[in-house]
């Protein structure tokens, strides 16, 4: 972490953070200034905080030994996507204590520089309002603490992965369950013709018996005829 960012990060409890400002559509440099007067004129620290004109301010703050005039030099919106940034867009509010010595700057360079860090804004763009960096990253922690999104996907990653898992193996087994019962409907069907052809096997054979039967019978009977003739002969001769 370089000394810069050192600075942004410790400006965010530099200042207080219980002022969030100008509910706008879109952030502008207007709204931006505006959040950045109130919050310097509500910080505990500032004694005078009084606006000269346009963009020049006398100050008289506790945070370093300071009664002057500040100067806005520039007011910077980036809106470029930022890595942890919840909404994206930051202004800058780039300022300037007037008749201050390099000297000064030298003995007071962590105090000008915690007070330069929190001269960086962030803003929301759900409430469509300024925060302060200690804001924003109180809304940071709320919303990982809380969860979010995120935390809940992930505690209910295993129910949803179990409950996907239920319903495959149900389908699968409904899909089972129906090949089974087509095959045993079909094997029911086999057993029943193989049953059919039992049956009209065993018709064939009982008719076939019968048919012999009466073969015998009607031989029997010429048998006998045949055996009367010849006798009748006999007795004739």
């Amino acid at each position: 972490m370089n000394g810069f960012t050192s600075v942004l990060l410790a400006g965010a409890l530099f200042f207080p953070s219980s002022h969030v400002f100008s509910r706008t559509a879109e952030p502008t440099r207007e709204s931006l200034l505006a959040a950045w007067e109130m919050n310097l004129r509500d910080d505990p620290q500032t004694l005078i905080f009084e606006k000269l004109e346009n963009r020049r301010y006398r100050w008289s703050t506790e945070r370093f030994p300071f009664d002057g005039v500040v100067t806005v030099l520039n007011l910077v919106i980036d809106d470029r996507t930022l890595e942890y940034a919840a909404s994206g867009v930051v202004g800058v509010v780039e300022a300037d204590l007037e008749g201050v010595s390099d000297e000064f700057r030298r003995q007071y360079a962590y105090s000008i520089g915690l007070w330069h860090g929190a001269n960086t804004l962030y803003y929301d763009a759900d409430t469509g309002r300024w925060q302060s960096a200690a804001e924003w990253q109180s809304s940071l922690a709320e919303l990982y603490s809380d969860g979010g999104w995120l935390e809940w996907f992930s505690g209910w990653l295993w129910v949803i992965f179990l409950a996907v898992m239920v319903l495959i193996v149900f389908w699968l087994s409904r899909r089972a369950s129906r090949q089974m019962k087509k095959a045993m409907a079909a094997q029911d069907k086999a057993l029943a013709e193989q049953e059919r052809a039992i049956r009209l096997t065993e018709d064939a054979i009982e008719v076939s018996r019968d048919s012999n039967r009466v073969l015998r019978e009607i031989r029997d009977l010429l048998k006998e005829q045949a055996h009367e003739d010849t006798a009748a002969d006999v007795s004739d001769g």
